[in-house]
């Protein structure tokens, strides 16, 4: 039945006018953050502009469906399981939109940098480490979640030896805009270990992605990959 499965799905890729779906979501995030909601039929539209699809692409059918547009319906189905793409009880029916605001990529977690000129050596305005670099409140997180990455499962000691022991980033789950003057930290319950990578991409989201978000978005390049 397995190798059933693979063939038809090859066989479908290869009557499939769109990209790789890698580049299909990507397409619709860029969509979505220049225009902000968007109705299904000019997500359609927009996407088949974008890959510049013929006619005769467009038309290639997938049961009684158009293939491409299936295609960009399971791209949609996979983004709003990682959490890009809010469901549609917040988009509303027929349209699609962000579930947050997505950072730029060269934002780190660590780092919000001020408007205006910059210079060389020019201070940094650190934005979220108050509590993850509370070193009693990092020990209390990572005595009990290890020092593993929640997300991927990367380990510095496995992967460097001596040098890697007890390196991990720790990253707080809670967004900063939510906290109140009084708030006190629960360091098993708010703090959780994420490699450098996970940790950057926790953050490519306001607010953060969850560690359920990250694994998703880890599977679903996974298996894209596979089926390659």
């Amino acid at each position: 039945m397995h190798a059933v499965a693979c063939f038809v799905q090859t066989f479908l890729r290869l009557l499939m006018p769109l990209p790789k779906r890698a580049f299909v979501k990507a397409a619709i995030v860029e969509l979505l953050q220049q225009h902000g909601v968007l109705p299904v039929p000019e997500v359609h539209r927009l996407i088949a502009e974008r890959f510049s699809l013929t006619d005769t692409e467009k038309a290639i059918k997938l049961t009684s469906q158009p293939q491409y547009k299936v295609e960009i319906r399971w791209a949609k189905q996979e983004l709003v399981g990682e959490g890009i793409i809010a469901r549609p009880v917040v988009s509303g029916r027929g349209h699609w939109t962000l579930a947050g605001t997505i950072n730029a990529p060269e934002i780190y977690p660590d780092e919000a940098l001020p408007d205006g000129p910059f210079k060389e050596g020019a201070s940094k305005k650190v934005s979220i480490n108050r509590y993850e670099r509370n070193e009693k409140a990092r020990l209390a997180c990572l005595k009990h979640h290890g020092y593993s990455c929640k997300a991927c499962g990367f380990n510095f000691e496995t992967a460097f030896g001596v040098l890697g022991r007890q390196q991990i980033h720790v990253h707080h789950t809670m967004p900063i805009s939510t906290l109140g003057l009084n708030y006190q930290i629960h360091p098993v319950e708010h703090l959780v270990p994420l490699c450098p990578n996970c940790h950057h991409m926790a953050h490519r989201r306001e607010p953060p992605f969850s560690v359920a978000e990250l694994k998703a978005m880890l599977a679903s390049a996974s298996s894209e990959s596979e089926s390659l």
